[in-house]
């Protein structure tokens, strides 16, 4: 049996698979190729050879939705990189999202600014090199998260602004900005107990603050830049105001 793995490619409003000329008229199985860690660590040296030199990798680590296994279909690869002496900004090659830091940078990140590498050192799976992420201390203190509470401190008084301001609908932006700091907040918290952030949680959180699932879909609307909705409600938005004060209150305690 003659087997070949082929990329699909678009026709139209569908995708297909472009088959050798000696296959015509012929049946064929066509079936999605599951991306197992084997297959996501070829593929990501196979990018970073155009980036990085292969001796200075410490460690490979998949991080994001796929490391948490809450992908699915629209689902992009996150890959961390640890290196002896590389920064690199984000790469983004088809569905793969690279993040490229040196061993001196994600030192001095875990102890002045923790995020995005501390949620990613939590929920990360090693491709290479899990005895230097074992070795590593992910922890939450005033000085590394200072920045994240003092800037949601700030953006609280706006949207406090906005609500007094509005009807009885929020414009999508509004919702987004207390989605994504309860996301910011929600994801300390996780750490600061040792747990792994899981966006299923977050979501289920929102929707028990809430009542609804508006806000939610309101925070996606801003970030696939789609129109405005005005789904979420003020007492929505009121309710989900209160809950990220408190989540400040308890990040101050630590």
């Amino acid at each position: 049996m003659n087997l070949e793995i082929k990329k699909t490619v678009r026709a139209g409003n569908s995708s297909a698979v472009i088959l050798p000329r000696a296959w015509l008229d012929r049946e064929v199985r066509v079936e999605l190729v599951k991306k197992t860690p084997k297959i996501i660590l070829q593929e990501t040296i196979s990018i970073l050879e155009k980036h990085i030199k292969s001796e200075e990798i410490i460690g490979i680590y998949l991080v994001g939705s796929y490391a948490r296994k809450e992908e699915d279909k629209n689902s992009d690869i996150d890959i961390l990189i640890i290196t002896s002496n590389t920064n690199k900004e984000m790469i983004h090659e088809g569905i793969y999202n690279i993040l490229i830091v040196s061993e001196s940078l994600l030192k001095w990140k875990l102890e002045n600014d923790l995020l995005p590498v501390g949620p990613m050192l939590k929920e990360a799976k090693p491709l290479i090199n899990s005895t230097y992420l074992n070795s590593l201390n992910v922890k939450v203190t005033k000085k590394n998260i200072k920045w994240y509470v003092d800037t949601t401190n700030e953006k609280t008084e706006l949207i406090k602004k906005a609500l007094e301001n509005i009807g009885k609908r929020v414009n999508d932006r509004v919702a987004y900005s207390l989605v994504l700091r309860i996301r910011t907040m929600y994801l300390i918290q996780r750490m600061s107990k040792n747990k792994i952030y899981s966006k299923r949680e977050l979501i289920n959180l929102l929707r028990k603050i809430s009542g609804s699932n508006n806000a939610y879909e309101s925070y996606l609307n801003v970030k696939n830049d789609e129109e405005e909705s005005y789904k979420t409600t003020k007492e929505e938005a009121e309710k989900l105001y209160e809950h990220l004060k408190q989540q400040l209150d308890d990040l101050r305690k630590i």
